[in-house]
């Protein structure tokens, strides 16, 4: 639609990663990341929750630990061609976003999040550690110190704190957020896919390399962005509103 694909996650107990739901998740993500006419992923809950994470029922001393690793190597690689990869990603967060659903949410680009948004680090209520890349992403979004309280305490968060704290980019009223949106993924969608691309590498490797070197990284890069033909476009279209306007 208009560049952007819209990812809805749909299964049983709150849209738990079971058995149901993972199998046409990752179907489903990995075609849209294949897709060369997608430019924009949005990715959502139905059912008025966004994801609660693993699924419980699958959990305990009947699971086989190579399977649970194995399950989890196929998450985290897709969730990693998520954050890394050249297309923006977007989630849209009603309801609970608890555990390793929790870290879906913000291994996004941009996460927005309605008013009924509940999030909650949960994996200190059961006795395990922080999974699906969960340290990595919350300590980056809202900081080291603030992480740890959320990691450590399994306290629920709602819409008003995520925000203020930054976890979540914006947050709508629950009947508004699905058009409000779309109306900014359809915008960025519109958008060159290459300088897309490339502004999201340079964002996600900022904190990983010197200033000198991510200088040099779009030093080198620019001039071919000067002459694409989306660039040339873009120029021409802002001159000649400013001429209409100077006029």
């Amino acid at each position: 639609m208009d560049g952007v694909a819209i990812c809805t996650m749909d299964g049983p107990r709150m849209n738990a990663m079971g058995e149901q739901l993972l199998v046409p998740m990752m179907e489903g993500l990995a075609s849209v990341l294949d897709d060369d006419a997608v430019r924009v992923i949005l990715l959502r809950g139905a059912g008025g929750n966004f994801c609660t994470g693993a699924d419980l029922n699958m959990m305990g001393e009947e699971m086989d630990p190579a399977v649970l690793y194995e399950s989890m190597e196929k998450v985290t690689s897709m969730m990693y061609r998520l954050h890394e990869g050249p297309k923006p990603v977007i989630c849209e967060v009603d309801g609970w976003s608890v555990g390793g659903g929790m870290s879906l949410a913000i291994c996004s680009d941009i996460t927005y999040a309605t008013d009924k948004a509940l999030f909650l680090m949960s994996f200190i209520r059961i006795s395990i550690i922080p999974d699906l890349g969960s340290s990595y992403f919350l300590s980056r979004r809202v900081g080291l110190a603030r992480a740890k309280e959320l990691a450590l305490t399994g306290r629920v968060i709602d819409a008003e704190e995520a925000y203020r704290i930054g976890l979540v980019n914006r947050v709508f009223p629950q009947d508004e957020i699905t058009g409000e949106v779309m109306k900014r993924a359809r915008k960025m969608a519109g958008r060159s896919a290459r300088a897309l691309e490339l502004t999201k590498r340079n964002l996600n490797v900022a904190h990983q390399v010197d200033l000198q070197t991510l200088m040099h990284l779009e030093n080198s890069t620019q001039p071919f962005m000067v002459l694409s033909p989306e660039h040339k476009a873009d120029v021409e279209a802002f001159l000649a509103k400013q001429a209409s306007a100077d006029s």
